[in-house]
């Protein structure tokens, strides 16, 4: 099953849904460090309550790139990328971003993460020189 996601220029993303198939599903497993590596503009993996998603299109097609106003929000989602940002997920999203989230899942962490759930927030400078985008 697929869903259509309207995008900043008008653009559609057509993005398979995983999370809404069987709820029984065995998801694939990855470690942190496996999700580290998806850490760029164009590989956006993040973690969120042992969860893992790829949230490659929704970043690449992120209003921030062109509208100013959303462009602080666009520097969190980068800064995210390749880490558990459980706690930074929680504090600023609603129960739709929920939603949202859950067509993102490609899979669940290999052993339950017990260690920081927050993100460093990094410039943009700081982005470029990371290889971030």
């Amino acid at each position: 099953p697929f869903t259509s996601f309207y995008l900043a220029g008008g653009s559609v993303s057509r993005v398979y849904l995983p999370a809404v198939m069987d709820q029984q599903r065995s998801w694939p497993t990855y470690t942190l460090e496996e999700v580290a590596a998806h850490g760029k503009k164009h590989d956006a993996w993040i973690v969120v309550h042992d969860k893992v998603y790829d949230l490659t299109p929704h970043l690449t097609n992120h209003e921030g790139w062109v509208n100013a106003g959303k462009v602080s929000t666009l520097l969190a989602l980068l800064s995210s990328m390749g880490q558990d940002c459980t706690e930074d997920f929680e504090d600023v999203h609603s129960p739709t971003a929920w939603k949202m989230l859950a067509a993102f899942q490609i899979g669940t962490l290999a052993v339950p993460n017990r260690g920081p759930r927050r993100i460093k927030y990094r410039t943009w400078e700081e982005l470029q020189r990371a290889g971030v985008v």
